[in-house]
């Protein structure tokens, strides 16, 4: 099948040149000495392929890629951008800009046809009816060759500025509200909605997930809120969102003025957009966008130019998110450290006082660990505490937390838990410690642990003596004989 193949190059001799290459080939060439005719010839033609140098007056081929990708019907034409030396900096460039290949006018002129061949045996077939079809919408237009290029830079130049203005947003990452609004109000500033939601996600379960909403020119009922969280929420998280809805929130951050219009029932928002951001298999964060009027986010350029700018955005903030929670839990378990473990149950202590709720504790140690490093080495003690720390942490609920003391000890706080309440999930987890099998090469090592658990009463003061009080019920169940769990008695 025969091609239309558009050449571009300001040198009249290496123009010939090429073309003389390229005739070989069978192909309907036609060539532009300069990168405004070639979009002019490009309007007229509808190429196949488009070859073109990078080094021209007035606009570059870096230039030329990205006026003709950014024509909604010119885009699906591959470029083969031609380079002098085959500098990275040619290549770095022309991707940016969206050339889909680089020859170098130094190749062998075999090689240069093979390569063109071999692009273009690839390349999906253009009908005669499609290219038609854009000659007649190009023409339609009724738009001089200038126009049209002022045109594409205009929305080059728009596409920059937007990028840029969410560059500039990066110095907000540490405060989510803060970031949240200004991510609003540029979003405001290029399409309208009715309502808007940014979630940005933290590396630390614990932290309950909020999906941050500006309102304008409606007011929302309570249930219609509710509807777009469980939108967005399940899409992101499928069942753990029914599992454990309270983990999942949501809070109006800004609230347009104007003309308001109460909505009642979400089906009156027609035009919806619920899209999650994922990063490593992770889910990061993600957008949601509703308007009264339909299609008002079909096909939007500036929607995608809009979230691809958010994709980058939660990232920077996911990675700052795991900065912090690397600097609060225990490297070799995964647990909350010491430090962490310390300020949570102060805050705890102080909300249980203050508010007569009840709250427990519980500090495991492992017995006769000094033998089990003694008898399979320190890395087989670590092992046993990263299994032992695993099983804890895998039979908790989300509410509580749980944290390496010290050496082989975990510490558990169980918010809103009697302690005549805590015996029974605290004795199943030692026996899954007892019951699980620690594999040293082709040997099975039991290994136990004793527990011992004390709760807030009147005469505890401070989160110190509760601390004090587990450790003293630890120390019987040693005493005792280890493998047991004690509740603390006066």
């Amino acid at each position: 099948m025969t091609k239309k193949i558009l050449l571009i190059e300001d040198s009249q001799l290496q123009l010939k040149s090429i073309e003389l290459t390229l005739s070989k080939l069978g192909h309907e060439i036609f060539t532009a000495t300069n990168a405004i005719d070639g979009i002019e010839v490009a309007y007229q033609t509808f190429p196949d392929l488009i070859i073109s140098d990078i080094i021209m007056p007035e606009i570059n081929g870096y230039q030329l890629c990205r006026l003709l990708k950014n024509d909604d019907l010119l885009k699906r034409i591959p470029i083969i951008l031609l380079t002098q030396l085959n500098e990275k900096l040619d290549n770095f460039w022309g991707l940016k800009a969206g050339a889909d290949s680089f020859v170098t006018k130094s190749e062998n002129p075999e090689e240069f046809l093979k390569h063109v061949r071999n692009f273009l045996e690839n390349t999906p077939n253009i009908t005669s009816e499609e290219r038609q079809k854009f000659i007649e919408e190009k023409k339609l237009e009724n738009k001089n060759i200038q126009t049209r290029i002022n045109n594409l830079l205009d929305q080059s130049l728009i596409e920059s500025t937007i990028i840029n203005e969410f560059r500039n947003l990066s110095e907000f990452i540490y405060a989510t509200k803060i970031l949240s609004k200004e991510i609003f109000s540029l979003i405001f500033s290029l399409i309208d909605f009715n309502l808007a939601g940014i979630f940005f996600n933290e590396r630390d379960d614990k932290k309950k997930k909020t999906l941050n909403l500006s309102v304008q020119g409606v007011v929302l009922d309570d249930k219609v809120l509710k509807e777009i969280k469980e939108d967005f929420f399940s899409a992101a998280f499928k069942e753990d969102y029914y599992r454990d809805e309270a983990a999942y929130d949501y809070e109006i951050v800004e609230n347009g003025y104007g003309k308001e219009e109460f909505i009642e029932n979400s089906d009156i928002l027609r035009s919806k957009v619920v899209i999650p951001i994922s990063y490593a298999n992770k889910i990061i964060g993600g957008i949601v966008l509703y308007h009264k009027k339909g299609a008002r986010f079909d096909s939007s350029r500036v929607l995608e130019i809009i979230v691809q700018e958010l994709k980058v955005l939660m990232r920077i903030k996911w990675l700052y998110s795991e900065t912090k929670y690397l600097a609060i839990t225990d490297g070799l378990t995964g647990l909350y450290n010491r430090r962490y473990f310390q300020q949570t149950l102060d805050r705890e202590f102080a909300r249980s006082k203050r508010y007569k709720n009840p709250l427990s504790i519980a500090l495991f140690d492992i017995d006769f660990f000094k033998n089990v490093n003694d008898s399979y080495g320190h890395q087989f003690g670590d092992k046993v505490i990263a299994e032992i720390s695993k099983i804890i942490r895998m039979s908790l609920r989300k509410t509580d937390y749980v944290a390496r003391y010290g050496g082989e000890e975990i510490v558990l706080i169980l918010p809103e838990t009697p302690i005549d309440q805590t015996m029974i999930p605290i004795e199943r987890i030692r026996v899954k410690i007892q019951d699980h099998p620690f594999v040293f090469g082709d040997k099975s090592v039991q290994v136990t642990a004793s527990c011992g658990l004390a709760g807030v009463e009147p005469d505890v003061n401070t989160y110190e003596d509760l601390i004090l009080r587990a450790d003293k019920a630890l120390y019987e169940s040693k005493r005792n004989g280890r493998n047991q769990t004690t509740i603390y008695q006066i």
